[in-house]
């Protein structure tokens, strides 16, 4: 069902580590705790602009565990399970890999986003709209 550029894609991406010079401090994030990621991200298309490599991608989370991934910088689409850790990362299992992210609100602008710690100054993963 995946083609092999789609699993490249998927690996390339996860290996990329994220940098971003417009990083938010922590004191500027409000992260969401897993009931405000439920009622916030589950059920709801979400675009993700990705700082680090540039990709756009579309995400849908279902309340069964499900979500589905679909590159719209390039061809890859992927399926797999999610999670949600009793800290609040939200977890993606895709092509036996699993990858955690911390979701938050920028408090200037109300903004989502993700980043891969709680920690101060931790590099913005990815900016979120939705669809």
């Amino acid at each position: 069902m995946f083609t092999r550029y789609a699993i490249r894609t998927l690996l390339c991406v996860a290996a990329v580590p994220a940098i971003s010079d417009d990083s938010a401090p922590t004191h500027d994030r409000v992260f969401l705790s897993k009931t405000e990621i439920e009622s916030t991200l589950i059920g709801k298309p979400i675009v993700s602009n990705n700082l680090a490599t540039g990709m756009v991608s579309s995400w849908q989370f279902y309340p069964d565990g499900r979500v589905d991934f679909a590159n719209r910088s390039g061809p890859g689409r992927a399926s797999g399970k999610w999670f949600l850790n009793p800290d609040g990362a939200m977890c993606v299992t895709m092509i036996s890999r699993t990858g955690c992210r911390y979701w938050f609100r920028i408090e200037k602008d109300g903004a989502l986003a993700n980043a891969n710690t709680r920690e101060p100054n931790a590099p913005t993963v990815a900016e979120i709209r939705f669809e």
